[in-house]
């Protein structure tokens, strides 16, 4: 065979990064800097440089592990993961809160100034130089606060995203440690990666902030009860009522978002399933039940969140109004002693309520976060508990003459059910051993225990040597074929040609794109089945070691090109090694050295192919007699394959936007809620408004007043303020609920659209988008459209309501202000609109360098077994760390420059304080300011700076967090399969379509993709109703494509197929594919019990796993096609749905087919001829053209077809022909077979016994 010329690949160009032109990389200079880069282009992760040192994640993950092993050898019974992250980081947790204290600390010293200051305005002579130190002072502890609190910000950021990271690099090497068998739930793995480790990033700084707010209370207490003395005991009463019902909330919501997360466990572990089994799904017209079930999932994870949401926004609306409301208090308070009490007390009281009100809200969040922080940690402890597949002690004899020494050994599954037994099993190194047995009889779980994939119960195994593996299922990464086959080797040019040349690749490689560079799409998808078990053959030739094990690797390809692998590989490039196979192609076994048959998990047979024709076992009676001749193949047309079939798409990468969030976007996520939904949510933030202004406006007019010994009015003021304050309460806490709602219904409208696009694309999207991606959408991404965008949408509209209360209590104070505000508010937009296209840029970058881990975590959970078989748990755990360095160096990228973005707003703030004291101070000096209009100014200017620094980040949020539902909208225009110019070509279809079953073919032209070249190049043909069709063809010559193109996979490229007189094109496609039934080269189920796989027929309920990996892959083949009788199709087409079956289970099935679809047409794709030797006719295919077509008998008979051709190659000429002219069926003509070729062993066997004898005398 030609062999493929290796492209030697190509050098990226070098990028210059940041860090290396700026030294101070990720600090506030480089950002700067950085800010000015991005804002000239997109940024990209080589351009930023290179993390911290005090992130490096290596270190971060070595030193969590040795934590939580230190925590359960010191607490074996009851180890806690809390203890063991405090420990690990406690002089981190206590810097960042002794930070963050001082920096809350010194916001209690402006309101001791305001009360200086007012008593100064107070004065009738006030002196001018202690104005001007009042004045410095308030602006140094300004500067001071915003100093310490942004620097301890980014203490506790970097706290947070260390934890973070040393939790996901957790989760994924304990993922390498679970038994294959034990991980059923999938998409609960996501989740705790994408959710629950994540938590820390968000909610760490809350839960830090938010636990100095008692100590600040407490001060705040002692300092209201110096200067009110007991009186103070009245707001602090209430506060502390406040605290108590914000308990009640807080147990509330970690009740509901612990059902919650589980919810969103079961919805992600069910759209995974949906998402790898996609084909099976269109094929079969289960888009709606699936659809429907899937939606029933969403409803309940939806109700837990909007439990969730409702009690957090009592909580916070508790928090939020407690300062207006102890302002309220304070003035009755000042009611009830009769007025005496000093104005400059009274305006310090209500400062300090307010210089705490960011701390108690804090507060709110804390008890919120506390909460879902223990449903988190207490799903991460648990995983991390769950049992480890236990290194099995296993003795190493490299001496032993036995590669595998077996005694009394018994293994088990993990709920403990017995997996496979042996009382003593001996295989020679060198030896060629194949596996039989009927399905579900415990071969693979043989395998698994060679592989010490199953927890061995009693007995002893020895070893000697390494281990290869080749599972049944190929299992290939997102990268690019060599790098597939060399794994985790290095490539070594003559050692790839062999493995390619010997595992007939050679040809494949010629015609991908690319070449062995071409790019695997996850799982494979966009190669065919044959490719993918060829490729899976490679990787175990390339890595070969001492013992090279394969799990049917032979079923996706012809006899010509088995023939060719096996004699190059088992006999060829592995002839020194020990070989084990598992095989249901019993062509081979008569090279094997030793027979195993496995029945009912326990070896039934062992010895050679001779002692198995002699016994009594069933499989006897299938091991077929085949010329031990070696076959020519040395001719190149029957060992090159022509795989036209192939997908051959290339992967997609990932779309990252340009530029600020486009209104697009906005409009689409309203729309999804709904327009009314948003004008009646948004009327609550209206009243709550209004209602803030008049009780800010009150309490001005008041005091104004507040000099005279008994102001009048005071009646009028106590009722309009309770009012004001009553409907502030009660529409803040309606409008909370009501957008959180409203958030809710948006979401779930996103999440309608992206899974009806999801199921109505065309089958080719996948193909070309990793797994891995699409639930990076569906996790990560639709978590933050589910819950941070209400919240950040919520906390929007909430500020509004204050700065612009705030604002109307400042102009009517003084009308020289109003020119300091709308200073501010225009510096503030130049700024923010400097800032925004950039954090949105680094948001961008964040989720691009996100999807990549997902894939590979994705990716890992579905090749453990071959993964821990070659070592590679280290490779693939530094492969995931290098994945997280990039999303981590964006993620705190964004998150300095955010920290930058912060501190140029404090410092606006801090300079519109300063001029309001100045204009104080000159409005003083003039005469022209009264002490309580100059103390209410003070009192909301100190505060207003914190609000636009909460407002301008809670802005900036919301354009990062909308980026999600620009990610998730990437679905919205994906190209769908039903376009509504194809929809108006449908006509109407009768209730009994098919009646008949006839197909006829006119000139059909098939292509995977425009662009692509023809697969089936013009096939016409007619197949009559009722009949019998076996498809046959090289590996890649177009018959699993004639199957495509009858499922109208993809549209024509040209011609036309009819179905009983009807163009398939001008059927709706539900009606055309439901009316029709295909069993798969892959069998499919999902989980759930039996009834729900098969249809509603109430009679089984035994629970499926997810993917069904609790079935044998030969038992889930044996449920579909249970699945096909129940739905009584009039076409079936069976592609390849026996070839993982044993061939009695084969012969069973295919006399069951002629039994129960003998008034359906059927077509049947099959490498193995006995299956279709008693078929009506049969189709042979080659490079895309329909060469023949006749009756088998008729095309054995004449010597030029290439039909004869497969049937004389395949070593079973004889038998094919007797069962092609009816004189047999296929068990009899095996048996007959069978006893002859044992007659003729019995008199070898004498012979050779007496030249024994002779010798012997």
């Amino acid at each position: 065979m030609e062999a493929f010329e290796v492209n030697e690949g190509y050098v990226e160009e070098e990028i210059e990064p940041l860090h290396k032109k700026y030294p101070n990389c990720c600090q506030i200079a480089f950002i700067q800097r950085a800010l000015k880069y991005i804002r000239k282009g997109s940024l990209n992760v080589k351009e930023i440089g290179q993390l911290p040192h005090t992130l490096d994640i290596e270190m971060t993950h070595k030193k969590i592990t040795k934590c939580w092993e230190k925590e359960k050898e010191k607490h074996p019974k009851s180890p806690s993961l809390l203890r063991t992250l405090f420990r690990m980081e406690w002089g981190h947790f206590l810097i960042c809160f002794i930070a963050i204290l001082i920096s809350q600390l010194s916001t209690l010293v402006i309101p001791a100034i305001i009360q200086f200051m007012v008593e100064w305005v107070a004065e009738d002579e006030p002196e001018t130089w202690k104005g001007v130190v009042y004045l410095i002072v308030i602006a140094f502890m300004q500067i001071l606060t915003s100093f310490c609190f942004q620097l301890s910000i980014k203490w506790i950021f970097v706290l947070s995203l260390r934890l973070r990271n040393g939790l996901i690099s957790m989760i994924y090497e304990k993922s390498l440690k679970l038994n294959s068998a034990s991980i059923e739930e999938t998409g609960k793995l996501v989740n705790l990666m994408s959710n629950d480790a994540m938590l820390f990033v968000e909610q760490l700084p809350l839960v830090i902030t938010g636990s100095c707010a008692p100590i600040l209370f407490l001060v705040v207490c002692i300092i209201l009860l110096c200067i009110i003395t007991y009186w103070a005991f009245i707001p602090i009463g209430v506060c502390l009522l406040f605290v108590c019902v914000n308990m009640l909330s807080g147990k509330m919501i970690g009740f509901f978002f612990r059902k919650t997360q589980n919810a969103t466990d079961k919805r992600l572990n069910f759209l995974g399933e949906i998402l790898r089994s996609i084909k099976f799904i269109k094929n079969n017209a289960w888009e709606e039940p699936l659809h429907k079930r899937l939606r029933k999932l969403r409803t309940k994870e939806l109700w837990c969140m909007g439990g969730t949401m409702s009690a957090r926004s009592s909580l916070v609306t508790l928090m939020l109004e407690l300062s207006p409301f102890m302002a309220f208090i304070l003035y009755l308070v000042y009611i009830q002693i009769d007025y005496h009490l000093e104005v400059g007390k009274v305006f310090t009281c209500i400062a300090y309520f307010n210089a705490i009100r960011r701390p108690f809200m804090n507060f709110g969040y804390f008890v919120s976060c506390v909460t879902t922080f223990k449903v988190a940690i207490g799903r991460l402890q648990e995983f991390f508990l769950t049992p480890e597949l236990q290194p099995q002690d296993r003795t190493s004899a490299p001496n032993s003459e036995y590669a595998i020494n077996m005694k009394n050994v018994n293994y088990n599954f993990p709920n403990g059910e017995t997996a496979f037994s042996c009382d003593e099993l001996k295989i020679k190194k060198g030896e060629l051993v194949c596996v039989l047995g009927s399905v579900g009889s415990g071969k693979s779980s043989f395998l698994l225990s060679i592989l010490g994939e199953l927890e061995q119960s009693k007995g002893e195994t020895i070893i000697s040597g390494n281990i290869t593996y080749a599972s049944q299922t190929p299992w290939l990464m997102n990268t690019t074929v060599r790098e597939n086959i060399c794994f985790l080797e290095k490539f070594n040019r003559e050692k790839y040609n062999n493995a390619c040349t010997c595992a007939c690749l050679n040809r494949d490689l010629q015609i991908l794109r690319g070449g062995d560079m071409y790019e695997v799409a996850e799982r494979g998808a966009n190669l065919s089945g044959g490719q993918r078990q060829r490729i899976s053959i490679a990787i175990a030739l390339y890595n070969s070691k001492d013992i090279v094990i394969f799990d049917d690797p032979l079923s996706a390809v012809d006899f010509q090109v088995g023939s060719f692998i096996f004699e190059h590989t088992m006999e060829g490039l592995l002839g020194n090694k020990t070989r084990i196979i598992v095989t249901n192609q019993t062509y081979f076994i008569d090279k094997a050295d030793r027979i195993i048959v496995i029945e009912d998990k326990k070896i039934a047979f062992n010895g050679s192919i001779e002692e198995l024709r002699n016994s009594n076992l069933e499989a006897s009676q299938f091991v077929k007699t085949v010329s031990s001749k070696k076959k020519d193949n040395n001719k190149k047309q029957d060992t090159e394959t022509v795989p036209q079939d192939v997908v051959a798409t290339d992967v997609v990468e990932e779309k990252r936007s340009v530029g600020g969030v486009a209104w697009s976007t906005y409009w689409h996520y309203f729309r999804a809620g709904g327009f009314i939904g948003l004008i009646l949510c948004l009327m609550p933030f209206v009243v709550r408004c209004a209602s803030r202004v008049c009780y800010n406006l009150f309490i001005t007019f008041w005091t104004n007043k507040i000099d005279e010994e008994h102001p009048e009015g005071d009646t009028y003021y106590f009722y309009a303020s309770s009012i004001s304050l009553g409907v502030q309460i009660i529409f803040t806490l309606m409008s909370m609920i009501g957008i959180s709602i409203y958030g809710l219904l948006c979401a779930n409208g996103l999440h309608k659209m992206m899974i009806r696009n999801l199921f109505g694309t065309l089958l080719s999207f996948f193909d070309i988008t990793p797994l891995g991606r699409l639930l990076n959408y569906f996790s990560r991404d639709l978590r933050f459209v589910d819950f941070r965008l209400p919240q950040q949408y919520e906390q929007f509209f909430g500020q509004c309501c204050d700065i612009i209360a705030i604002f109307v209590v400042i102009c009517t104070c003084s009308y020289y202000l109003i020119i300091v505000v709308v200073l501010v508010l225009i510096a503030f937009f130049l700024f923010h609109k400097y800032f925004v296209r950039a954090s949105i840029e680094m948001q961008r970058l964040e989720g691009v360098t996100r999807s990549p881990i997902f894939i590979h975590f994705d990716q890992t959970l579905l090749g453990l077994a071959t993964v821990r078989t070659y070592g590679g748990q280290e490779t693939f755990l530094d492969a995931v760390i290098k994945k997280m360095k990039n999303n981590t160096l964006s993620y705190y990228t964004l998150q300095m420059a955010k920290s930058w973005y912060s501190q140029r707003l404090d410092w606006l703030g801090v300079g519109l304080a300063i001029i309001t004291v100045m204009v104080i101070v000159i409005l003083k000096i003039k005469g022209g300011i009264e002490s309580g209009v100059a103390g209410v100014a003070l009192m909301n200017i100190t505060t207003l700076g914190g609000f636009i620094t909460d407002f301008s980040q809670n802005i900036l949020e919301v354009d990062i967090v909308m980026q999600s539902v620009e990610r998730v909208l990437v679905l919205k225009d994906i190209p769908v399969e039903e376009t509504k110019e194809k929809k108006r070509k449908y006509q109407e279809i009768p209730e009994d379509w098919p009646k008949e079953g006839k197909i006829e073919l006119k000139g059909y032209q098939f292509r995977y993709r425009e662009g692509l070249p023809l697969v089936l190049k013009g096939v016409d043909a007619i197949i009559n109703d009722k009949e019998k069709i076996g498809i046959v063809g090289r590996t890649g010559s177009g018959k699993s494509t004639m199957m495509a193109g009858l499922f109208r996979i993809e549209e024509p490229a040209g011609g036309s197929i009819l179905v009983d007189g009807i163009d398939t094109t001008t059927i709706p496609m539900h009606t055309l594919r439901s009316r029709m039934c295909i069993l798969p080269q892959e069998a499919t189920m999902f989980s759930g019990t039996i009834r729900e796989n098969l249809d509603p027929t109430f009679q089984k309920n035994y629970i499926v796993t997810e993917n069904g990996e609790n079935f044998s892959l030969g038992e889930r083949q044996m449920i579909c096609m249970a699945r096909a009788l129940l739905k009584g199709a009039k076409i079936l087409i069976m592609d390849e749905a026996t070839a993982s079956i044993d061939i009695q289970t084969d012969i069973m099935i295919q006399e069951m087919v002629r039994k129960n679809f003998k008034n359906c047409t059927t077509l049947t794709i099959a490498h193995r001829l006995h299956s279709i030797m008693d078929s009506n006719r049969v189709m042979v295919f080659d490079d895309g053209h329909l060469m023949e077509m006749d009756t088998p008998i008729n095309l054995i008979e004449q010597e030029t077809t290439i039909f004869n051709n497969l049937v004389q190659q395949s070593g079973c000429a004889e038998e094919l022909k007797r069962l092609a002219k009816g004189e047999a069926s296929i068990a009899e003509t095996l048996k007959a077979e069978d006893e002859k070729k044992k007659k003729q062993d019995d008199k070898s066997s004498e012979s050779t016994e007496k030249t024994k004898r002779s010798n012997a005398t």
